[in-house]
């Protein structure tokens, strides 16, 4: 079988950067600074270690939308993981007591381990509205005024498409009523358009003397987001929950790897949503007028609880934290493994990353394996320039 590449084979001389709305597959199909290169080549390389029915459904996924390429290339990087630290790889198995499949068993010195591996999508309700919030961003992306940027302020959405070629106009037609030279940089003019129940607040930003003629693209700065809470925990867990009793008793170390997409640095959400959240004890107050809380931890961990450990089938969890397309190995990756697991996971690591192990009371850390020299990737990897082909 002759497979097609996952990039089309054609010269690549837009240098310009993603642009709202383009998927990660129209960008690197596109891309033509020297830098980005590397990464398709890596795409390659590790979806040619695939067999031919596999690799065939990870290129498609890779050349559809954002959510099918993450997940695939999540999958991507856990079948790479496993070979590099020495495991026959078996894709999709068949399981004794389930027809179900999961996406890998692995097996390295006489020891095997299942793993599947889930990136948590949105909504079809949300995608939906992140698509159409795309759209109007693209479309101001492309009034291409001479003279000033946009500062998008504050966009209220309808729940329909917004009238795109309207609002480009309409600003259009603004900015070409300002003065770039009598604006304060400390002042922007601001106008809010609306149009067809959607309502859109922009700034103008004089672009510097030197530069005016050559915007590309229109958007300068991005600042409509309002703060939301989102709990990165329960979205864990609800992934965990979707795949850990899918493929029955398995006889073996069960992990599942999952693709998030937060920037908690202290990793305190997934510690709380797989050992319990916390609640704080507070005592009556003492004789002398102390009152001092102390920390509880609760039993609503999706491993349980000391004497009460639960979903003991999955030896551990692998969360792939900011997996990008671009650079995979800076990705934050950490191993939590299973206190009480049925089947527990051999010493030797298999993955890039933090492994964390409960001692009793919390976890301690070890460091599993350095991404770069695991992938067999420089220190300087991916070299190269990103908007120009030097």
């Amino acid at each position: 079988m002759t497979r097609a590449p996952i990039y089309d084979d054609r010269d690549r001389i837009d240098m310009s950067p993603q642009r709202n709305g383009e998927s990660s597959f129209e960008f690197f199909n596109r891309a033509g600074g020297s830098l980005w290169r590397h990464s398709r080549k890596l795409h390659q390389d590790w979806a040619d270690r695939l067999d031919d029915r596999e690799y065939v459904d990870v290129r498609s996924a890779l050349r559809s939308n954002d959510a099918q390429a993450r997940s695939a290339f999540l999958e991507l990087y856990v079948h790479e993981s496993l070979i590099r630290s020495g495991h026959q790889v078996v894709v999709h198995p068949v399981v004794p007591r389930s027809t179900h499949r999961p996406d890998f068993f692995a097996q390295r010195a006489g020891s095997g381990v299942y793993v599947e591996a889930i990136a948590p999508g949105t909504s079809r309700e949300a995608a939906s509205r992140t698509a159409r919030l795309n759209d109007l961003l693209a479309a101001l992306d492309q009034v291409r005024d001479d003279n000033f940027y946009l500062m998008t302020r504050s966009i209220v959405p309808a729940r329909h498409s917004a009238p795109t070629a309207g609002f480009r106009k309409s600003v259009r037609e603004w900015l070409l009523t300002l003065d770039p030279d009598s604006v304060s940089t400390e002042d922007f003019p601001i106008r809010t358009f609306e149009l067809d129940d959607w309502s859109v607040t922009v700034a103008a930003v004089p672009v510097r003397r030197e530069r005016r003629g050559s915007i590309q693209r229109s958007i300068g700065v991005y600042a409509h987001s309002e703060a939301e809470l989102i709990d990165d925990g329960a979205t864990l867990v609800r992934a965990l929950r979707s795949k850990s009793g899918r493929y029955g008793g398995l006889d073996a170390p069960f992990v599942i790897a999952v693709g998030t997409h937060t920037f908690d640095e202290e990793d305190e959400d997934v510690f709380n949503a797989l050992y319990g959240s916390v609640s704080w004890l507070i005592p009556r107050m003492s004789p002398s007028g102390e009152n001092v809380a102390r920390p509880v931890r609760n039993r609503d961990g999706y491993f349980g609880s000391p004497g009460a450990w639960r979903n003991r089938r999955v030896s551990a969890v692998l969360v792939v934290n900011q997996l990008s397309l671009h650079d995979p190995t800076r990705a934050r990756v950490s191993l939590w493994t299973h206190p009480d697991a049925l089947f527990p996971l051999p010493d030797r690591a298999m993955f890039p990353g933090v492994i964390h192990e409960w001692d009793g009371e919390t976890t301690s850390e070890r460091d599993g394996l350095e991404a770069r020299s695991f992938f067999g990737l420089a220190d300087d990897w991916p070299q190269g320039e990103r908007w120009s082909d030097d």
